[in-house]
Formats: C-alpha cells, sequence, structure tokens
C-alpha cells in the first residue's frame, strides 16, 4: 500500500498513528469528523461497536480525552449511543430516514482531498529521492535498503515500517524543509483517512494470506537500490510510480464504502 499507520511521538507527547515526526496532535474536532465521515459512508453501521478509546487513540495518535470529547460530541449530535457495563461500549445509532442520500458526497469529498493530497506529494516526494540518492549520507542511504529485510508480521507492522522509510528518504536528502514538508503531508492525509481504513477489507489489495515483508520489499526495493547507487533519475522516477500505485489502492479501499452504499 505504500502508506498508513505507524508509531512515534507528538509534540505533546501523545502517539502519532502513522509513525510520523513530531507534530501538533489534532483536536477532537478532527477525530470527530473523520469518524463522523466513516458512519456515514457505512463503514460503521447501525448497531456497530466502534473500537475501544485505547484503539481509536492509537489510529489518530492523539490522547484517550481527545477521543471521549469527540465521542461525546457524536452522541450529541444522535450518531452513537454509549451504555455501560460488561458488555457496554459505544454504538452506531440507529439510522435516519434518507441517511444514505449524502454518501456519494462525502465519498466525493473524501476521493477529493486524497487526489489533493497525492498530487502534493507525487510534487515533493520524487524529488527528495532525488535528493537522497545523489547527495544522501551513505549510512542513510544503507539504510534505506536494510529496511528491505524488515521482519513484517502483518499489516500494521507493514504500515510502520513503510511510513520509516519515507521519512527516511526524506530525511536522507539533507533538506529539513523538504523533510518537514512530507512529513506534514503524510500526518494530514493519514489522520483523516485513518478512520476510513480502520477495519477495512484489505484483500482487495493485499490478498488473504499476503506476505507482506514481501511485499513491502517489492514495493520499494527498486528506490531504495536507485538511492543507494547514487541515481538520481531513477531513484525519483520510481519513486513518483509507488505514489502513484499507492493512490490507486486507496481509491480502490474508497470504492468499497461506495459499493456498500448501493
Amino acid at each position: 500500500m505504500g502508506d498508513s499507520k505507524g508509531t512515534g511521538k507528538s509534540k505533546g507527547g501523545e502517539q502519532a498513528a502513522n509513525g510520523a515526526a513530531p507534530r501538533q496532535a489534532p483536536s477532537y474536532a478532527v477525530v470527530a469528523e473523520a469518524l463522523r465521515q466513516r458512519i456515514a459512508l457505512g463503514g460503521f453501521g447501525p448497531g456497530d461497536k466502534l473500537p475501544t478509546e485505547r484503539e481509536l487513540a492509537e489510529v489518530f495518535g492523539v490522547g484517550r480525552n481527545t477521543v471521549r470529547q469527540a465521542v461525546r460530541e457524536l452522541a450529541e449530535e444522535g450518531l452513537v449511543v454509549t451504555t455501560l457495563g460488561r458488555s457496554g461500549g459505544t454504538r452506531v445509532a440507529p439510522a435516519p430516514a434518507g441517511g444514505r442520500d449524502n454518501r456519494a458526497a462525502i465519498a466525493a469529498g473524501i476521493r477529493a482531498s486524497l487526489r489533493d493530497y497525492m498530487e502534493y506529494r507525487q510534487a515533493i516526494e520524487p524529488f527528495a529521492a532525488r535528493l537522497a540518492a545523489e547527495r544522501g549520507a551513505a549510512a542513510g542511504r544503507r539504510g534505506l535498503v536494510e529496511m528491505l529485510d524488515a521482519k513484517v508480521a502483518d499489516l500494521g507492522e507493514y504500515h510502520r515500517v513503510d511510513t520509516r522509510f519515507h521519512l527516511g528518504v526524506a530525511e536522507a536528502g539533507g533538506n529539513e524543509v523538504l523533510a518537514e514538508a512530507v512529513t506534514r503531508a503524510r500526518t494530514e492525509m493519514f489522520v483523516a483517512g485513518n478512520a476510513l481504513w480502520l477495519g477495512s477489507d484489505w484483500t482487495p489489495v493485499y490478498p488473504t494470506g499476503q506476505d507482506f515483508g514481501r511485499a513491502f520489499r517489492e514495493e520499494h526495493e527498486a528506490i531504495a537500490l536507485a538511492v543507494l547507487s547514487g541515481d538520481g533519475d531513477t531513484a525519483e522516477r520510481r519513486m513518483r510510480e509507488h505514489l502513484k500505485e499507492s493512490h490507486r489502492q486507496f481509491l480502490v479501499l474508497l470504492d468499497q464504502f461506495a459499493t456498500s452504499a448501493d
């Protein structure tokens, strides 16, 4: 997939869900809107239990209090209902009449936002790969190749090592402003997206039984080897191809929500 969740520390000491460098954690309003969209698209259907506060905090890279505030806002809107007790939790409220009518508009908005972020990343990450190849320190370039042998047991680990790779490419080029731009683009993109990818059916992208370590190597090896060899032209081209494929994969996942709305 070439992109998503991981681990890291935010400026406020909270865990960053996508493994990015330090950043300001999103407010409860951002978390509430991401969950609101997921519910509206049918990703969480009527009666479905939301992930726990701890799980949502990890996904969004925020504290549990931020999640609590977000869920409280959704409850005030009548979108979710929280009950106490051993079998309690927060569940999606019954869907109101006509609740599906705006799914197409919401999906279109997410699709447009994804396009904008991927176009921005296409503008900066291929050049970052060129810089890494042409002037990156030897240790940083070797480190990218060493990541190809990472043990990746599941999709979550895939996303974490994927983030380390992309940020490693940006950092190897030695341009701090460009590295920060790459970090910011990934962070903002996945804060909104993580609610959609959470619990999604990934089999259209990664078949059941997929060897995620092999998938990571296949998707990143050409970039790493081009950087290691100092071939800026190839590093730039391979990163552009990789991001284009990642965009396609995200659209496949998004289409699942559109299909479920029919």
